[in-house]
């Protein structure tokens, strides 16, 4: 018989959550994506995309390091890692944080592939940009998923702290991190201003799309038992291996990567005591 985790509910029976309509999340959601997306579209249908993006690159205001530091807050797996953390126990916003990460990574390589778009070395040439570290310059530009990714952990870290009475300016903080984790993308040369703001804007409507998926049908109940540990397990073993693998030149980040990929370790150990070791005392 499979055993599962005697653990409090999940983070979808909480009240705040369940008050706030599917109608409400839905155009709010809409409302940031149409805002984000006429943005793009502005920007993309004038010149002030590109020479903005030749401003930024002629005279740039912080150092390289900086920015590719910056610039891991917006890779995926350590998006995955953060959320993860941030549970109080599996199964409480598991089910969530991987259905975005799950239907951002499809929505993101499906208009990506529908709509393959230059990135700005293949039309500015990569002697007019300050290229940090190895981005990648063909196509493939729009939209953002790094932006897509900041943003997404953004508003779910801000909607489970604002449950658990976190102040307001320290949300502001959160979502001002991930909107620099976003922009770095341009600061290192690998999107346009409208590839990141596009991304920005399609995070909302991910999330809430999630968030909705959620309250139909949720995994967490899973994730509680021991199937779900193993999963659960084998995902932070993989986000160690990924990250252990060096994605900058500057030693100061690759040694901030590496302190990830062993927490990530560390986490998959500490779930497998929880899972397993503790049940058979």
């Amino acid at each position: 018989m499979s055993q599962t985790l005697c653990l409090p509910g999940s983070f979808m029976n909480n009240q705040s959550v369940l008050q706030l309509s599917s109608y409400k999340v839905a155009v709010y959601s809409s409302i940031a994506l149409l805002a984000c997306v006429s943005l793009s579209f502005v920007l993309m249908s004038s010149g002030w995309n590109q020479a903005w993006m030749l401003n930024i690159h002629a005279a740039p205001l912080l150092p390289a390091w900086f920015w590719a530091l910056i610039n891991l807050g917006g890779d995926a797996w350590v998006i995955l890692l953060i959320l993860l953390l941030i549970e109080r126990f599996p199964g409480e916003i598991t089910s969530w944080v991987l259905k975005t990460w799950l239907i951002g990574a499809v929505i993101a390589q499906l208009i990506k592939s529908l709509f393959p778009m230059p990135r700005p070395a293949s039309v500015l040439g990569v002697e007019n940009l300050s290229i940090i570290d190895h981005p990648p310059l063909l196509s493939g530009s729009m939209p953002s998923g790094h932006a897509l990714a900041a943003m997404s952990c953004a508003l779910i870290v801000c909607t489970v702290l604002k449950l658990r009475g976190i102040k307001n300016w320290q949300l502001v903080l959160i979502v001002l991190t991930a909107g620099i984790a976003a922009w770095a993308r341009v600061a290192v040369g690998a999107h346009w201003p409208s590839d990141v703001i596009a991304g920005a804007g399609l995070a909302f409507s991910v999330v809430a799309v999630a968030l909705l998926w959620e309250r139909q049908h949720s995994w967490n109940a899973w994730f509680q038992r021991a199937s779900g540990g193993v999963f659960l397990i084998v995902l932070h073993i993989l986000i160690s291996l990924h990250l252990a693998t060096p994605q900058s030149d500057f030693f100061f980040v690759q040694f901030i990567q590496f302190n990830l990929a062993c927490i990530s370790l560390m986490r998959a150990m500490m779930l497998v005591k929880q899972y397993f070791l503790i049940r058979l005392q």
